[in-house]
C-alpha cells in the first residue's frame, strides 16, 4: 500500500512525498515518487489529502507494471534478445538509405545484418550462453563465449583434385555431366584437367558418374583461425545486444573490451612490375570487356562495387579525372542497388593520358554496340540477371561503363572469374579484383614525391593511417632510398666539402703536368708550395673515405 507525507519546504513550495511498495522478484521494494499540487485549488487538507492518495495509488500501479515488465524481460535469453536486436535494426539496414542523405543515422547496411544473424548462428553453438536469461549474463560469461568462438570457429576450406587413375571414370561428355550437376561445364572441365575445386563440386561430379568423393578426389582441408578483427566484430555484437538489453529492459549489464587473440590478417597482395608487364602483354589478346575491367581496377584503385557503380558522367576526359562518388552493390534482399561509397568517400582519381586515351577508344565502341542494340538497349534481361530483373530496370538511364550487351551492368562478384581468366594468361597464379587496389596504392607510395595523405585521398581511405597499416611493404622496399636521403640531407656539407677538394685536387694535377710538358725547368721537380697542397689534399681524401690520417 502506497503512503503519502507532506514536505514543506521553507523557501520552495509544498508537496508530497509518495512512498510505493513493489514486489520485484519475491522481494519488497521502495520507490519514491513526487506530487505536486496547486493551493489555489487544493484549498483545504482533506482534498489534497484526497488527490495525493490518488496519485500515490496510481504511481504505485505503474510501478508495479514497470517491474513485472523488467521482470518478464529479463527473464528472455540472450538469443531471444539478440534476434529483437538485430530486427530493431534491419530497418535501417536498407541499403538505398546511403544515397537518401540520411546515412549518418542508419550507417549500418544490409549485409551487415546478414553478418550479425550468421554471428548469432555461432552464438547458439553454445547453448550455455545463448540460452541464459539476459539479467543473469556476467563478464565471466562473456569472457567464456569469446574463448569458445575463438577456438572452435575457424574457417575450415574444404577443397578436392581429382586422382589420376579416376579419369577412367569419367564414361561421358563434359556437358552431359553438367546436365545432372548445378556447376558450369567450365568447372567440370578444369576438374578433369586435375585443378582443385571445391568439395561440393566434386561432390556433383562424382554423384553424377555414380562413385563416392573418396573414390575419385583426394580431399584436401585447409583449417585457418579467426582473425582479430572477426573477434572483435563478436565483441562488438555481444556489447550491442547488451546494450540493448539495458536500453529497453532496465537492466544493467556491462561488457568491457576482451582482448582477442587471433590471428593476424594477411599480408597486402600486390602485383611486381613484370607481373603487371606480363597482364598488360596478355590482354592484347582479350576482349575489350576483358580489358575495360582490368585496366579500370589497375589505373584507378577502385573496388569493385565503385568500378560496377562508374558512368560515363563520372569520366572527365578533359580534366583527365575519374570521379567516385557511389557504389553498385548486390544485396540478397534487394537485387542491384546505387549505394554511397564505403565510409562516403567523394573523390576524383587523377589518371594516366595513356589510360584515358584507351577509354576515349572504349567510349566509342560502347556508344557504337548501344545504336546497333537500337530499341533493345537496357530493355531485354539475360538470364543471368533474371533473378534480379526488377531492381535491374530500376537502373534505366545510367550509362555504366562496365555493362553487357544491353546495357545492363555486370555483377562486380563476377570480376573475379573475369581477372582469373586473364591472369592466367599471363601466367598469374591467385589473382584477384582486389589486388589492383593494392598495386595502385602501392606505386603512389613508391614515389617520394607523393604523401601519404594524397596517396589516401586518391584511393577514397578515410585516414592516411589506414594506408600507412596496410601498405607498410612499401616502405621496407625503400629503405636504401631513406638511408641514402638522410645521409644527403644531414651529411651534406661534409659531402660538398669533400666534392670541393677532390676538384681542387684534379685542378692542381692537370695543371702541373701542362707547365712540366710546357717548361723543362719543371721536369723531374715540384714546386714546394705545389707539393704541400696536394699532400694537403691527398690527407683530406683519405679522411673521408675512412683510411689512415698518416701521409705514409
Amino acid at each position: 500500500m502506497a503512503s503519502i507525507k507532506l514536505i514543506e519546504p521553507k523557501k520552495k513550495p509544498r508537496y508530497y512525498q509518495i512512498t510505493a511498495n513493489v514486489l520485484v522478484n519475491g522481494k519488497i521494494e521502495r520507490r519514491y515518487g513526487r506530487f505536486d499540487f496547486d493551493p489555489t485549488e487544493l484549498k483545504n487538507a482533506r482534498a489534497r489529502n484526497a488527490a495525493a492518495n490518488a496519485a500515490a495509488a496510481e504511481f504505485e500501479r505503474q510501478e508495479q507494471e514497470k517491474a513485472d515488465k523488467e521482470a518478464s524481460n529479463a527473464g528472455k535469453t540472450f538469443a531471444v534478445v539478440a534476434q529483437e536486436y538485430i530486427a530493431s535494426n534491419r530497418s535501417r539496414m536498407a541499403p538505398s538509405v546511403r544515397l537518401k542523405g540520411d546515412y549518418d543515422s542508419n550507417r549500418n547496411k544490409e549485409n551487415t545484418s546478414l553478418k550479425k544473424e550468421k554471428y548469432l548462428q555461432r552464438i547458439q553453438c553454445y547453448p550455455e550462453f545463448s540460452e541464459k536469461p539476459i539479467a543473469l549474463i556476467t563478464k565471466k560469461d562473456c569472457d567464456t563465449i569469446i574463448r569458445f568462438i575463438e577456438d572452435s570457429d575457424a574457417r575450415v576450406y574444404k577443397r578436392a583434385v581429382l586422382k589420376p587413375e579416376s579419369k577412367e571414370f569419367k564414361t561421358v561428355s563434359c556437358p552431359k555431366i553438367a546436365k545432372n550437376c548445378t556447376i558450369r561445364e567450365e568447372t567440370i572441365e578444369r576438374i578433369f584437367r586435375g585443378e582443385t575445386v571445391s568439395l561440393d563440386s566434386a561432390q556433383q561430379v562424382a554423384a553424377a558418374l555414380g562413385k563416392t568423393v573418396e573414390q575419385m578426389f583426394e580431399v584436401e582441408i585447409d583449417r585457418r583461425p579467426m582473425t582479430k578483427k572477426t573477434m572483435r566484430e563478436y565483441n562488438l555484437f555481444i556489447r550491442s545486444v547488451l546494450n540493448y538489453a539495458n536500453d529497453n529492459y532496465g537492466t544493467s549489464l556491462q561488457m568491457p573490451m576482451i582482448k582477442a587473440s587471433g590471428r593476424k590478417g594477411k599480408s597486402v597482395d600486390c602485383l611486381h612490375r613484370d607481373e603487371v608487364e606480363a597482364l598488360q602483354a596478355a590482354l592484347k589478346e582479350c576482349s575489350m570487356l576483358e580489358k575495360a575491367i582490368v585496366l579500370c581496377l589497375l589505373n584507378t584503385g577502385v573496388r569493385r562495387g565503385e568500378l560496377a557503380g562508374l558512368t560515363w558522367k563520372d569520366v572527365n576526359f578533359r580534366d583527365g579525372t575519374i570521379h567516385v562518388s557511389k557504389s553498385l552493390l548486390v544485396f540478397p534482399n534487394y537485387g542491384y542497388q546505387l549505394t554511397t561509397t564505403k565510409e562516403s568517400n567523394i573523390r576524383d582519381v587523377d589518371v594516366a593520358p595513356e589510360f584515358m586515351a584507351f577509354l576515349k577508344d572504349y567510349h566509342e565502341q560502347w556508344k557504337s554496340r548501344k545504336k546497333l542494340m537500337g530499341a533493345s538497349w537496357q530493355k531485354n534481361l539475360e538470364k543471368k540477371g533474371a533473378k534480379y530483373a526488377q531492381s535491374l530496370l530500376d537502373l534505366r538511364g545510367n550509362d555504366f561503363v562496365i555493362c553487357n550487351d544491353y546495357g545492363f551492368p555486370i555483377n562486380p562478384d563476377s570480376y573475379a572469374a573475369l581477372v582469373r581468366r586473364v591472369g592466367k594468361k599471363a601466367g598469374i597464379e591467385k589473382i584477384h579484383p582486389h589486388m589492383f587496389r593494392h598495386t595502385f596504392v602501392s606505386i603512389l607510395l613508391s614515389n617520394p614525391n607523393i604523401g601519404v595523405a594524397t596517396v589516401a585521398a586518391e584511393a577514397g581511405h578515410a585516414q592516411p593511417s589506414t594506408t600507412l597499416a596496410i601498405y607498410t611493404q612499401v616502405y621496407d622496399r625503400r629503405r636504401d632510398e631513406i638511408r641514402k636521403q638522410m645521409s644527403k640531407e644531414l651529411y651534406k656539407s661534409d659531402c660538398s666539402i669533400r666534392q670541393k677538394k677532390k676538384h681542387e685536387t684534379q685542378n692542381l694535377v692537370l695543371f702541373w703536368w701542362a707547365m712540366r710538358d710546357s717548361n723543362p725547368h719543371w721536369s723531374g721537380y715540384e714546386p714546394p708550395a705545389l707539393t704541400v697542397k696536394l699532400m694537403a689534399l691527398m690527407k683530406f681524401e683519405r679522411t673521408c673515405e675512412g683510411r689512415s690520417n698518416d701521409p705514409s
